[in-house]
């Protein structure tokens, strides 16, 4: 242990070198007179990056010209304060006062143009006003040509997010399931999809079709975007939402930043936490291959007919005796975060670009669990015990962009991201079935990686009034690793407690998996936004194509140990009486006693794959000057080819395509300045997951649950409609009262259904049909019209309330026809006050989360649904500036520290099926930003 700690130290006292090199490299590299302004100019009423307009910094000499991307950059501005003036033909001039300039320092200054329809005098505008990214967010939500919502850089370090479940909760119709997976506006994350710069990424759960929003630090986010209505030339696979997470892609200028954190947990700090001898790079959540499967093994199944007696004793003793688990203090958790980044001048109108990120997390989490089980004919289980779970999260980001000039640039995005859970599992209880009392072990170690590459394109040519075209290709990598998970019980009489426990030796019970899952996903596509006639009245048109594949394969082999021919365990000084350690000693492998027998069934593995093919045409216009109109269409052909083997070992062949039209219509009314009217209809899809599909089942000790595919599952059609009233009553307030309607076709659900085994098993459904609808109202105001102290004081908050309905149909099994749609609350609230300082440093806020009543497991055959019921979550964050670098910040989260409740239906009444208890967490971060 001690070796560790000292290799991981020395580890860490390396990236602090590296940085301190790399800052001093940079400090007399670009220490230099003179400041710099940067932004970005648009126009007001699309939202549109301008190209070619005109920035002069008045009185002086010093000006620049946007490129392709609507960016300019005037840099070397001797100290004073001047005026900037923006102007472009067909655009009203605009200028910036009061700009204060100091030496090494850049303002980032967005300006946006108004459309000239007739001659007009020059818009002045203060620069303070533009200094705000909340503001600057929400100019884009208030100008976007659909329904969207977003949050600020700025906003997630206020909340001290500490990973994307965090951030998107805070946002108007979202709330996350079992902890990481998001669902929007009621709908789980198979309606939900992610773009990262533009570009789709592999899920970072290959069980789900789900992402993990934390491998971004806030420090490289500029804004997370949540587009609530379809257009064409975004993946027509959402309904919920898509996620929208645009990076900062050129740095003003050299920037650093260091961050080191401590957390407290209080049921885990300093705790007694169960946990087991891993293996040497753990700590980098990489097995090192102490879990590996025997290299004894071949792929010939490990049964009787396949080996001899001598064969199977062999291969019984090269697995390693590593049952055993033990308790120890659990240390203070940890993680730090680092951001480095810079833009060269590499020649006239040549600029390099690069952004790089590391961050490394090391935590553990206690969560007592008590778990019961009911059918119709009463209670199957009644556990309590523990999940301790230690999670090693470490991420890298590396961006290059180069800029050839005004109107070319490509990009080079990389991510290295490895995310690990290390769980130790006891529960002890009654399990009725049995007339047994049960001590439950499981240790498993899962790992999940994600690799992805892009590079990016974009170009303007002059022809078409200024023909724009983006491309973007991307190959990425998706494993999920889970090597060596033991399981194991000891039990007794539950009538006789006196009765010692005795190990069940049990080839079902007694069992060692090792699974390893693998995607290779391939993306191209490419963007043509053209004017045929160069007038602001006419319409803009964007066109597209785009090619997806995607493969997995996936193998999972399962041993179990049982009593050998022969063996007699049931003597009163019988070896199973004795520790998990003592009962897998090499010479109890014999003739006599332990066997070793592999029961993977042939329809534990399987490869499949995906294609999609896609193509869109949409135009945008503006129409008696204040109805703004986008409309098209996107054609998609999918096809989901899965080749796997029934239990029987017969083959399984699926093979499905699918040819999809997908209209979409988005109306936006600028009643006035500060008002929008808005209104939306598209169709859209969502595909089932390959593991959802695969015949594959497994055991999830978490819950107690086998989870088996269907291969019967189709794919789902959904028309979304929608309709928004947004008011803007001054900068970063926004009032806004939205209204939505959802109709599904072939909605796919998860089920519980009863088995003879009399575990239940966990699987998925199509019903017949589906609607979900809602209101939500968003609220984003200062407190300064309440008394002028108020003036630092800011209020956000969201409420929607919404219900759905899924009809089932006369399937057999299923609890009733109908009923709400899984994951969906009845209403979510989120609230949040905010205390802002500048002149001091200080910062603090409150806020405040509750979910209502949701669906968290559909019942069946007998089998009632598990709800999980609200409970109220207060986070408390205080940030101060200490020095001219450094900020301290503390959080608290989750202040109440309410249970996670869970609450069966059954035929006896509502019953407590799962209780969580998770513990309260403080942390304290110290950051350095240059």
């Amino acid at each position: 242990m001690g070796n560790l700690l000292r290799k991981k130290n020395k580890s860490i006292i390396n990236i602090y070198i590296l940085a301190f090199l790399l800052l001093s490299f940079q400090l007399n590299t670009y220490s230099q007179t003179g400041g710099k302004i940067q932004g970005v100019v648009f126009d007001n009423k699309t939202g549109e990056k301008l190209i070619g307009a005109n920035v002069i910094l008045n009185g002086t000499t010093i000006g620049a010209a946007t490129d392709i991307d609507g960016n300019y950059l005037i840099k070397n501005i001797p100290e004073g304060e001047y005026s900037l003036t923006v102007s472009m033909i067909g655009y009203t001039k605009t200028k910036i006062v009061n700009i204060k300039i100091t030496n090494g320092v850049y303002k980032k200054i967005n300006v946006s143009l108004d459309p000239a329809t007739f001659e007009t005098g020059e818009v002045v505008i203060t620069a303070d006003v533009l200094k705000n990214s909340e503001n600057a967010v929400l100019r884009l939500q208030k100008r976007s040509g659909s329904i969207v919502d977003a949050i600020s850089a700025e906003l997630i370090k206020k909340n001290n997010s500490s990973d994307g479940t965090d951030v998107l909760k805070r946002m108007s119709g979202v709330t996350i399931s079992q902890g990481k997976f998001a669902f929007i506006r009621g709908i789980g994350d198979r309606y939900n999809n992610t773009l990262l710069n533009g570009s789709e990424l592999p899920s970072t759960d290959p069980e789900k079709k789900s992402f993990s929003y934390d491998i971004f630090p806030a420090s490289l986010i500029e804004s997370i975007v949540t587009s609530k209505t379809f257009t064409p030339d975004e993946p027509g696979d959402f309904s919920g939402g898509l996620v929208k997470i645009n990076t900062i892609d050129f740095p003003a200028g050299f920037v650093f930043n260091y961050s080191t954190t401590v957390k407290y947990n209080s049921l885990t700090t300093g705790k007694a936490f169960t946990t087991y001898n891993g293996g040497k790079t753990d700590y980098l959540g990489i097995d090192n291959g102490t879990r590996a499967l025997p290299t004894i093994i071949t792929a010939d199944k490990v049964v009787r007919g396949n080996y001899l007696p001598g064969q199977l004793q062999k291969i019984g003793l090269s697995f390693k005796n590593n049952w055993k688990t033990f308790s120890q203090n659990a240390p203070i958790n940890g993680g730090l975060n680092m951001v480095i980044g810079d833009k060269i001048i590499l020649g006239k109108g040549t600029q390099l670009g690069y952004m790089g990120s590391f961050i490394y997390s090391n935590s553990r989490e206690t969560k007592l669990i008590t778990q019961r089980n009911y059918t119709f004919q009463g209670l199957r289980y009644n556990y309590n015990g523990g999940n301790y779970s230690r999670k090693i999260e470490w991420s890298g980001l590396l961006n290059f962009s180069l800029k050839f000039n005004n109107t070319n640039k490509i990009s080079f995005k990389n991510l290295y991201s490895q995310n690990t859970k290390d769980n130790s599992i006891f529960y002890e209880g009654s399990y009725k079935y049995a007339d047994q009392y049960r001590q439950v072990t499981s240790i498993d170690f899962i790992e999940r990686t994600l690799i992805s590459n892009q590079v990016i394109g974009s170009h303007q040519l002059n022809f078409f009034n200024g023909l724009k075209i983006n491309w973007n290709i991307s190959y990425a990598t998706s494993k999920r690793n889970e090597p060596d998970r033991r399981r194991y019980v000891y039990a007794r009489d539950i009538f006789n407690p006196t009765e010692p426990l005795r190990f069940l030796l049990d080839q079902a019970i007694a069992t060692r998996y090792f699974g390893k899952l693998k995607d290779h996903i391939f993306n191209f596509n490419t963007d043509f936004t053209f004017k045929l006639f160069n007038s602001p009245t006419m319409p803009n048109f964007k066109a597209g194509l785009s090619y997806n594949k995607k493969d997995r394969n996936f193998k999972a082999r399962i041993f179990g140990f049982k009593n050998d021919f022969g063996g007699n365990f049931l003597r009163e000084d019988s070896i199973l009486k004795k520790s998990v350690t003592d009962i897998f000693q090499p010479k109890n492998f014999n003739n006599k006693f332990i066997q070793v027998t592999e029961t993977t069934r042939p329809s534990d593995s399987y490869t499949a794959n995906q294609k999609i093919y896609s193509a869109y045409l949409m135009f945008d216009v503006t129409i008696f000057s204040d109805l703004r109109i986008i409309a098209g269409t996107r054609y998609e052909q999918s096809n989901q080819n899965l080749k796997s083997k029934t239990i029987t070992n017969e083959d399984l062949i699926i093979n499905r395509t699918y040819r999809d039209l997908l209209p979409s219509i988005n109306l936006t009314y600028h009643y006035n300045n500060d008002i929008n009217l808005r209104f939306g209809y598209s169709r859209t899809l969502a595909r089932p997951e390959f593991r959802e599909m695969a015949p594959f089942s497994y055991f999830d000790f978490t819950t107690n649950e086998l989870v088996q595919g269907n291969n019967k599952l189709v794919r789902s059609l959904i028309q979304n409609y929608d309709f928004r009233f947004e008011f803007y009553p001054a900068p970063k307030e926004l009032i806004a009262v939205s209204f939505f309607y959802k109709n599904f076709q072939a909605p796919i659900e998860e089920i519980l259904i009863a088995s003879s085994s009399f575990e239940p098993i966990r699987s998925f459904e199509n019903g017949n049909d589906a609607k979900n609808y809602g209101i939500e109202l968003e609220l984003k105001k200062s407190l300064n019209f309440i008394a002028p102290f108020l003036n630092n004081f800011f209020f956000v908050g969201n409420t929607s309330f919404i219900n759905s309905n899924i009809e089932i149909g006369k399937k057999n099994g299923f609890q009733r026809n109908s009923r709400p749609m899984q994951g969906q609350a009845n209403y979510i609230m989120n609230f949040g006050l905010y205390y802002d300082a500048y002149a001091t440093g200080f910062s603090s806020s409150i806020t405040y989360n509750k979910v209502g009543k949701r669906i968290s497991r559909v019942g069946f055959s007998g089998l009632g649904d598990i709800v999980e019921m609200p409970r109220d979550q207060i986070d408390i964050n205080i940030t101060k500036k200490i020095f001219k670098h450094f900020n301290l910040r503390l959080a608290i989260r989750d202040l109440l520290n309410q249970d996670r409740i869970f609450i069966q239906k059954t035929p006896l009444g509502d019953k407590v099926s799962e209780r969580q208890k998770l513990g309260r967490n403080i942390s304290l971060a110290l950051s350095y930003q240059l």
